[in-house]
């Protein structure tokens, strides 16, 4: 397999041999490239199993490789699965046997995919390496001619933008018709034709380079073609360019209990990236600091120098592939010891650079410290416990992203012996944790208290207490218990309080009578949960003196928690009609059920509806079928079903309530009458309330025919009084003016009474809508007998339709 091993003559740091340690195909992008990735083109893989096919790919499908192939034409293909990329910069891959070209086969096989530099054009195949200045770095590389056995395709080999350092020209049977041009201080060795089998050439050599040290584009570009046709040749395939591997450790310090023999939590490791040759390297590492060898821990070798053995490979970086850990033992004891260090140094060697793993030329870690911890020793964390898990007990208190804290550096760990005096204190570390070194063994009924003050050796402990704003979510002193060695996870949770904002809503009109507002959207904020809002939890602490709050339509009462906070329910309904403050207090509660102690104050000045303000409500009613009269009283109602005979959808649902100034028993008649059939009289009633605060004027009322009925012109034909109409018309329409019966029986033409019928399809008042079966329009107010409609006016309109 090309992507892991070849076989035969790794390269060493002189001049290469035939082939090279090949490397996994994706570095992570966190480290520095030393070697190119996916050299042989083998990944993805395309077509079917041994099909011989091609595919034109956009770039970032093929690991590793970047092109200066232009958006010059769609990607075509015939690999099984293909689909055309459409025009982007294009990467061709041809598998083994395609056209008759097969991979080479000489010293061991060169797999089964590889690539052409020209696929639609004259173009460069290139990754982008850290390059160490002054460093000097080795090549290989399979490159074929396509058209022609006697002309040959011509490609360069450079560095940065057109650095040239070799030039190589072979034809389609392995012919090399001119032996590789070396340049810029290139070293290339001669080749003979047909090196690697089946027309594939291995050309090799070494490069210096001179330049800063920087990350630079390394590749081939496309010189000419046997054929002059830009579109086709130039194979490539394992491909490799690679300087000494760089080695440095992977972080600056680690440690662990002394009881942890064979280091695991975070021992000193070399991280590598690049390519190591046929055999290996060694790494030497050194070993010094406080610790004492063969007292306090062992090396492999028994003494302060020692190998770490790199084998043969191409490394990425990873920590799954690249990283090796230190190996040392650590000699645990019973006798107290302190805190001890080793200190380990990567010493140079020729094999490899120390350098940066992350940046390119970056200073390296090459010095690494163990701290070795005295096994008798007491320890745990102080958790920011933001969603109370711990639910003031000592279990679960860590749960999710939670951290730990010292609250702002103010909190101090104390051990309390059974007689409540201070066995040892030690300040609480940013990260939360807290260690008591070289604790006595075989104490019994000690504890461990927080405190912001920090406790005096030999003296009575001080109080247990936290820091402003901070609450606990555990006990801040833990039960009794027995010291012994390495005692871990004495965890406590704390947890600080939200605040709640003020809020105070712009100024709106007291709407009057029952209607309700929006009260202004509550808000706060909280260290661990965030911004508070909606979504959240409000407590209302105390309720209005002068209105009735409501969440979600039911009144609110003082001490209720509203969970999941929704600020479109929260309402008020002001308890007077006309210019008031609302105010009321409420406090945030955070996602540990910790209510802010200091509530705010939610503000909402009201300003007196408008004094000129008119308003009317209408109900619509069935008040007879054919000869009998329907009397019953129905109370429209939302919260039914639609179906149900008194559903009225919200908020028309409220204009028949006795809140509003109706005449008892007025509104006679239902909502839903049910079944009728063609042939049956239906008789409607608009009832007509003004219930503003001002006259209303210039009221008129329109009512379209409802579909499926057809308006009955004679309905009232004979009845008296009239209004001033056509002596003789036919009569549709009856008015009642603040009464329970109508007052005058209208005409349906256009004459000197206050109604109209206006047949379908005719022009009607805009108010109206549009006229498609009919429409009765009455002028409710007139002058001068009628000239406004003062509050609490009532009256109706009636006219009668039939059953189609």
């Amino acid at each position: 397999m090309k992507n892991l091993w070849q076989n035969l003559n790794i390269f060493s740091w002189g001049l290469l041999g035939a082939t090279l340690v090949l490397q996994p195909t994706v570095a992570q992008a966190q480290y520095i490239q030393r070697s190119f990735l996916n050299p042989g083109f083998e990944s993805p893989t395309f077509g079917s199993t041994n099909q011989q096919c091609y595919v034109q790919v956009n770039e970032s499908l093929i690991p590793g490789w970047s092109t200066t192939h232009g958006s010059v034409k769609a990607g075509t293909g015939n690999c099984t699965g293909y689909t055309s990329p459409g025009s982007v910069p294009l990467i061709e891959i041809w598998t083994s046997g395609f056209n008759g070209v097969s991979t080479a086969t000489t010293p061991t096989s060169a797999g089964k995919q590889f690539a052409e530099l020209n696929a639609e054009q004259a173009s460069e195949l290139y990754q982008n390496l850290c390059l160490l200045k002054d460093e000097t770095i080795t090549f290989s590389f399979l490159h074929r001619g396509r058209s022609s056995a006697t002309v040959a395709d011509v490609a360069n080999f450079l560095i940065g933008a057109n650095t040239v350092f070799g030039t190589f020209s072979t034809t389609s049977n392995g012919t090399v018709t001119a032996q590789p041009v070396a340049q810029n201080s290139a070293t290339i060795p001669t080749v003979t034709n047909n090196n690697a089998g089946n027309g594939w050439v291995r050309y090799s050599g070494t490069v210096p380079y001179t330049a800063a040290s920087a990350n630079q584009p390394v590749g081939f570009a496309a010189v000419s073609t046997a054929g002059g046709n830009n579109t086709v040749g130039n194979f490539l395939d394992e491909v490799q360019f690679a300087g000494k591997p760089v080695v440095e450790f992977t972080a600056s310090s680690g440690g662990a209990a002394e009881s942890e023999t064979t280091p695991t939590t975070n021992p000193p490791k070399l991280r590598i990236v690049g390519l190591v040759p046929t055999g290996g390297i060694s790494v030497p590492i050194s070993v010094s600091g406080t610790a004492t060898l063969g007292t306090d821990y062992n090396t492999t070798s028994g003494t302060s120098t020692f190998n770490i053995t790199i084998p043969a490979g191409n490394y990425d970086g990873s920590d799954a592939t690249s990283v090796f850990t230190i190996p040392f033992t650590v000699i645990n004891n019973n006798v107290p010891q302190g805190v001890r260090t080793i200190e380990f140094k990567i010493e140079t060697s020729p094999s490899f650079f120390t350098s940066s793993t992350t940046t390119c030329g970056g200073s390296p870690t090459i010095a690494s410290s163990y701290t070795i911890y005295d096994d008798d020793f007491l320890s745990g964390k102080i958790w920011d416990d933001a969603d109370n898990s711990a639910n003031n007990t000592f279990t679960n208190i860590n749960t999710g992203s939670e951290t730990g804290t010292n609250a702002g550096g103010l909190l101090n760990a104390i051990l309390v012996d059974s007689n409540n005096k201070v066995l040892k204190t030690t300040p609480v570390a940013a990260d939360g944790t807290y260690t008591f070194l070289n604790v006595p063994l075989n104490q019994s009924n000690v504890k461990i208290i927080l405190s912001t003050t920090a406790g005096t050796i030999g003296n009575t402990a001080p109080t247990a207490s936290l820091p402003p704003n901070w609450v606990n979510t555990s006990p801040l002193t833990t039960a009794t218990f027995n010291t012994a060695t390495n005692i871990s996870s004495k965890d406590f949770g704390i947890e600080q309080l939200p605040n709640t904002n003020n809020v105070t809503g712009s100024t709106t009109t007291n709407p009057g009578g029952t209607n309700t507002v929006q009260v202004p959207t509550l808000s706060g904020t909280d260290p661990e949960d965030g911004n508070l809002g909606s979504g959240n939890s409000f407590k209302i602490v105390s309720l209005p003196s002068n209105g009735t709050l409501y969440y979600n339509g039911v009144t609110v009462t003082v001490n209720q928690v509203i969970t999941n906070y929704d600020p479109t329910k929260l309402t008020v309904d002001p308890n007077i009609d006309g210019a008031t403050t609302i105010t009321f207090t409420v406090a945030a509660v955070d996602k540990a059920g910790k209510e802010d102690p200091t509530p705010a104050t939610v503000t909402m000045p009201l300003t007196a509806l408008s004094a000129s303000k008119p308003q009317l409500i209408l109900v619509k009613r069935i008040t007879r079928i054919n000869s009998q009269n329907l009397t019953s009283i129905v109370d429209g109602r939302s919260d039914v079903s639609p179906n149900a005979a008194n559903y009225v959808a919200s908020p028309r649902d409220t204009d028949d309530d006795s809140s509003n100034t109706w005449p008892t028993n007025y509104l006679r008649g239902l909502i839903n009458a049910g079944i009728v059939k063609p042939g049956d009289e239906l008789e409607y009633t608009i009832y007509l309330l003004s219930n503003g605060l001002g006259n209303a004027t210039s009221v008129q009322i329109c009512d379209l025919v409802p579909v499926n009925t057809t308006f009955i012109p004679t309905a009232f034909n004979g009845l008296t009084p009239n209004d001033g109409g056509l002596s003789g018309a036919a009569q549709g329409i009856a008015l009642a003016l603040g009464s329970s019966t109508p007052k005058a029986y209208l005409t349906n033409a256009l004459d000197g009474d206050r109604g109209r019928f206006y047949a379908a399809n005719e022009t009607v008042p805009s108010y109206c809508g549009t006229n498609i079966n009919g429409a009765v329009v009455v002028n409710i107010t007139r002058s001068p007998d009628l000239p406004n409609l003062v509050k609490d006016f009532y009256g109706f309109v009636r006219f009668r339709a039939k059953v189609k």
